[in-house]
């Protein structure tokens, strides 16, 4: 088997994803999010297209809407919340947010698509308006950085995990 280089660096992977049985979604130390068709016989046709934010990428999520069966990428890079729609591979939002997801954090958006919540290295988690990206709700409930956090399916509640060793339940509408 030949090995074709793409890359003339390295790029750490930080977060992967599928979004069907044959594309790979893979996240970059360099903000590259690429897609790879597994299935593809010729190496140098893997790569189907790339998005690309301002730096690593520290988190992602794929999400279907409940509402409108939208598929919705979240990213969590830099010191902003981005989101693309996969359908056609558009941004529709990135939002700067008050903590850096340098090496914690992350962000998960709610299955209605009305909100989202973001953690990190401050310790706090915080809920966002997904249209205006406007602050709703700030939460401090653990005693170090939240590592990862993630919207319950029903989205009544979420998730988060911190680096003192707790996970949190926390109620969407309290």
């Amino acid at each position: 088997m030949n090995i074709i280089t793409i890359y003339q660096k390295v790029v750490a992977i930080t977060k992967c994803n599928w979004i069907d049985s044959s594309t790979v979604l893979a996240a970059g130390s360099d903000g590259g999010i690429r897609f790879w068709n597994v299935d593809e016989s010729d190496p140098s046709r893997r790569l189907v297209k790339t998005l690309k934010v301002d730096s690593g990428v520290r988190d992602m999520e794929l999400l279907t809407l409940t509402s409108t069966s939208k598929t919705i990428l979240t990213v969590a890079a830099g010191d902003k919340v981005t989101f693309f729609d996969m359908g056609t591979g558009s941004m529709i939002h990135s939002y700067k947010m008050p903590i850096h997801f340098r090496e914690e954090g992350g962000a998960s958006l709610h299955p209605s698509g009305s909100k989202f919540i973001a953690g990190g290295s401050d310790l706090w988690v915080r809920v966002f308006d997904f249209d205006t990206g406007e602050e709703l709700e700030c939460h401090k409930g653990h005693h170090g950085p939240v590592r990862c956090l993630r919207y319950h399916p029903d989205g009544k509640s979420y998730a988060t995990g911190s680096e003192d060793g707790t996970i949190r339940l926390w109620k969407t509408d309290p």
